[in-house]
């Protein structure tokens, strides 16, 4: 688990904690001005691919910019109240992961999964993303917690800083990478050994 109590920018992407092709949950403990707020409170990555969580115009969002092809957004309908709040993205991960590798197999990589924006423990947004990044995200990158020190993941929502007007408590991240049951294993073997006779 990794935890930031507090604005930091500029961590390299190479040290950043990876979220590709696991399951994970960011936590955000926020105290949101009156109006609900705005500003970045985590994001890695930018224009080219990456995500952020943030605060529009009062209203949490999560956007995952898939390589500048595709946004999927999370948003909450509401604006939030002043005060303390829980801000939540869940991500549950549909593939075998990364490990699949090891089998010369990439059908662990780059699969779906289902976000979930929680606020205060409450559902307000779910959405599938059909595919998700499978390897990495733009090296030039940072991650920040507290503004967006790189490019923005979606210029149409905002203009770098962009940093958060409330201020941060706690963000918390847990990542659940899959691990290979001894069947997966089986299986990847067996698919290595076909591939192997077709030649």
């Amino acid at each position: 688990m990794f935890t930031w109590t507090a604005p930091l920018t500029g961590t390299p992407n190479g040290d950043a904690p990876s979220i590709l092709n696991a399951s994970y949950n960011f936590k955000a403990e926020v105290d949101v001005p009156q109006g609900g707020g705005e500003g970045m409170l985590i994001t890695q990555g930018g224009r080219f691919a990456g995500y952020g969580f943030y605060i529009l115009k009062g209203k949490p969002v999560f956007t995952w910019d898939l390589v500048d092809l595709e946004r999927i957004k999370w948003e909450a309908p509401e604006v939030l109240a002043a005060g303390k709040h829980t801000l939540e993205f869940d991500f549950t991960y549909d593939g075998l992961g990364m490990a699949t590798l090891a089998f010369n197999n990439m059908s662990g990589i780059g699969r779906s999964g289902t976000g979930t924006l929680k606020v205060d423990g409450k559902s307000v947004a779910e959405k599938k993303m059909e595919k998700t990044i499978p390897l990495i995200l733009a090296w030039d990158e940072n991650l920040d917690v507290g503004s967006d020190t790189g490019t923005a993941v979606d210029d149409k929502d905002y203009q770098v800083p962009f940093a958060f007007t409330g201020k941060i408590d706690k963000i918390t991240l847990s990542i659940d990478r899959p691990k290979l049951t001894p069947e997966d294993e089986k299986k990847l073997m067996q698919a290595t050994e076909t591939a192997a006779d077709r030649h």
